[in-house]
């Protein structure tokens, strides 16, 4: 009879403990700028503690860009940010294959583990007047 109130036992610390665990989280916040490269993009990461707002120290980050568009047809290399010298700031340098919607998933590792997922939209986007087409011969005249 005593391998039930043991197991039971066992079960409580181990949900208790992860429970404890699960209670640190990270928040990012990213800004992207382009270089002189041609899709070519500076990312600066502030990463903090989401419940107090400190800034996290000693993190190892890892971010992977992908289109959330085009699944698995456009991706970039995963890149390792480095620490800068403000604490919680950290910087990537991220090669990408087109302008667009781009979804970064940060995996942060360190004194604490999450994984972040930022949308952001690199790149100039040309928009297209009213009158124009993607074909030339299928542009409206112009009324003179």
């Amino acid at each position: 009879m005593k391998p039930i109130p043991t197991f039971i036992a066992i079960s409580t610390m181990l949900v208790l403990s992860s429970a404890a665990g699960a209670g640190e989280r990270a928040k990012a916040d990213v800004d992207c700028k382009a270089t002189g490269e041609k899709l070519v993009y500076d990312c600066m990461i502030v990463l903090m503690n989401k419940n107090s707002g400190d800034p996290i120290l000693g993190a190892k980050i890892l971010v992977k860009a992908e289109m959330p568009s085009m699944p698995m047809a456009h991706n970039a290399p995963p890149v390792t940010a480095k620490a800068m010298g403000k604490p919680g700031n950290y910087h990537a340098r991220l090669k990408l294959e087109m302008q667009g919607e781009w979804a970064l998933t940060i995996d942060v590792s360190g004194p604490l583990r999450d994984r972040l997922v930022k949308k952001l939209q690199l790149g100039e986007m040309a928009t297209m007047k009213h009158e124009q087409s993607m074909r030339p011969d299928e542009a409206k005249p112009k009324s003179e």
